[in-house]
């Protein structure tokens, strides 16, 4: 009995332990593409913004003012904002900073200023 309750309990530590590491190969990214309004309005959090991604281990790889739209909704009108940005600890080291109540105090000054679309998603090194 002594040994079946070490040996579930080591399993749980493992899979929590397991659970808590970043997949192999893969890394967090966030993708926001949408428009901004009254830049001038939202100007706390693009003060901001950069440090509390910072903290949160998030590295910018491309923030684009001018995308270039081919197809979807905006298609041939350009000027739609773009960004990405990564997280080498994955999907789920993105939502815990999307979710803390800094960022979510940020995007509570800037969503009514935007019109963006803010994706999570997880892909290879």
């Amino acid at each position: 009995m002594k040994t079946s309750i070490v040996g579930v309990a080591a399993a749980a530590i493992g899979l929590f332990i397991g659970s808590q590491l970043p997949k192999s190969g893969t890394v967090g990214y966030v993708v926001i593409t949408g428009t901004t309004k009254d830049r001038e309005a939202a100007k706390e959090y693009f003060r901001n913004v950069n440090q509390v991604t910072k903290e949160c281990g998030l590295t910018t790889l491309v923030i684009d003012r001018n995308t270039d739209v081919r197809e979807g909704r905006n298609k041939g009108g350009g000027g739609p904002l773009t960004v990405i940005t990564r997280h080498p600890k994955g999907k789920d080291a993105i939502i815990k900073c999307y979710e803390s109540e800094r960022y979510q105090r940020l995007k509570a000054i800037r969503a009514p200023h935007t019109n963006w679309n803010f994706r999570i998603t997880e892909g290879k090194e």
